[in-house]
């Protein structure tokens, strides 16, 4: 079966996105002819003193880790509830069911021609956020959705203490996908307390973690391992105890799961329209097919090309465009190599 035909046979699973929020605003950087300047360029620049540029304002968006997961999931047609950072009009347009419990971030997406950089102010409300603060929006029960996509752990300081608090719940849960953001900005003691973290949530969860290389370099290198992205993948998995440890990058997913090493190439694009929100629809795109019941294979297929989609045209792709959008790719490919 094909994945244009599993999308169309699939259920709508109940999936919950949790736990920040933000503001994006975003802004071209321009040369001297208002072009849009490359980073390189932007750093020589920097480096030699100069300190004033220009920027062209493109608009102003919903955003953080667990909101464009929402998106995502939406889009494939899963039942999603939010619970994030929302307290701000721009929230007003999301799809689906959102809880709030405070104010989101601030963040300045600042567009070269060839990555993004971003500028963020958490609010007090993220610095303080607790599990209690999910609980009072009565979103604890929500955790026991078929699938829950647990974001931006780097950015939130009670996060892991959160995560021991959900592991302690009565009964059983169904997939939980755990993006844990920029976790270099953590100590490694931190860092190996999310990995501690994650083997007691392996009791109730069919944990996931999904990491880009860099991410999964710095959780791997916090409890002692080291080696090839497969090597520190199959070893982190191991040492947490948990269902899967996927690294999704530019050229490929990499699942190391209880049974085997899946990996999977991504899908070339022709143009890049946005250089952040790739990873969130990935990870939202991992637990919708994982909830489903998918095989490791098509799940990274999946996730793959609704990350690929999002980068390559800036929209976040429904059942029917990822369908197009794949069976388009295995025909440019020649081989049905985006099929399963």
């Amino acid at each position: 079966m094909d994945l244009a035909a599993r999308l169309a046979d699939a259920p709508s699973p109940t999936m919950t996105m949790l736990p920040d929020g933000s503001v994006d605003r975003r802004f071209g950087v321009l040369d001297r002819g208002h072009a849009t300047e490359s980073r390189s360029v932007f750093v020589e620049q920097l480096s030699g003193g100069q300190r004033s540029f220009v920027t062209e304002h493109r608009g102003v968006e919903p955003g953080g880790q667990a909101v464009n997961a929402a998106i995502q999931g939406r889009e494939l047609g899963a039942d999603v509830e939010l619970y994030g950072h929302l307290d701000h009009e721009v929230f007003g347009v999301l799809d689906a069911a959102a809880h709030s419990m405070g104010a989101p971030a601030s963040v300045n997406v600042y567009e070269f021609e060839d990555s993004a950089m971003m500028l963020t102010t958490e609010s007090t409300d993220i610095r303080t956020w607790t599990y209690d603060d999910l609980v009072n929006v009565g979103g604890d029960e929500a955790l026991d959705a078929d699938a829950v996509v647990w974001t931006n752990w780097s950015s939130l300081a009670n996060s892991t203490d959160a995560l021991h608090r959900a592991a302690d719940r009565p009964g059983e849960g169904g997939v939980l996908v755990l993006d844990p953001g920029g976790v270099a900005v953590r100590t490694p003691a931190e860092r190996a307390g999310f990995v501690d973290a994650l083997g007691a949530l392996a009791d109730r969860y069919d944990v996931i973690v999904s990491a880009n290389d860099e991410e999964l370099d710095s959780l791997a290198s916090a409890v002692g391992i080291e080696g090839s992205v497969v090597e520190e993948a199959r070893e982190l998995r191991e040492v947490a105890g948990i269902t899967g440890v996927v690294m999704h990058g530019e050229e490929r997913a990499v699942a190391a799961t209880r049974e085997d090493v899946v990996a999977v190439p991504n899908f070339e694009t022709a143009d890049v329209s946005r250089f952040t929100g790739g990873g969130d629809r990935f990870s939202a795109a991992l637990g919708f097919a994982r909830a489903c019941e998918w095989e490791w294979e098509p799940s990274l297929w999946l996730a793959n090309a609704c990350a690929s989609y999002y980068v390559g045209t800036g929209l976040t792709g429904d059942r029917a465009a990822i369908a197009e959008y794949t069976s388009e790719a295995a025909v440019l490919a020649g081989d049905g190599s985006h099929n399963d």
